[in-house]
């Protein structure tokens, strides 16, 4: 399998992250995860991702804050890595455009099937 190998799946809803990741193992890719913001920062420098699904909504530090770092602070080494906004808020066209400039994709939590995550990851190979 070639591609986006490594990703990281930063989601504060257990049930959820539990789901996604069994899925995305099951399917051959190295997943870490992680609770809320300040831990996937921990884990985006350690593991260094290819592709990140990254929650907007979170305790501590929130989703918005954590795209801002990932894609602007080197020392998260995750610049160049696909970021993909979870979310159960709507309308993507109401995202701020300093936001959707640093996002990669959007995807609203409710709308989306499991078979989906791979044409996601698949859209960026």
């Amino acid at each position: 399998m070639a591609g986006l190998q490594k990703i990281l799946l930063v989601e504060d809803n257990l049930e959820l992250r539990n789901i996604y990741e069994m899925f995305l193992k099951h399917r051959g890719y190295d997943v870490e995860v992680a609770i809320d913001g300040e831990d996937g920062l921990k884990k985006a420098k350690e593991f260094r991702p290819d592709l990140i699904f990254l929650d907007i909504m979170m305790p501590n530090v929130d989703g918005l804050r954590v795209l801002k770092l990932l894609r602007h602070d080197e020392r998260y080494g995750c610049t160049k890595a696909k970021i993909v906004l979870l979310t159960n808020l709507g309308d993507a066209n109401r995202v701020d455009p300093k936001v959707k400039q640093d996002m990669d994709g959007y995807v609203i939590k409710a709308e989306i099937e499991l078979h989906d995550l791979i044409d996601i990851i698949k859209s960026f190979e």
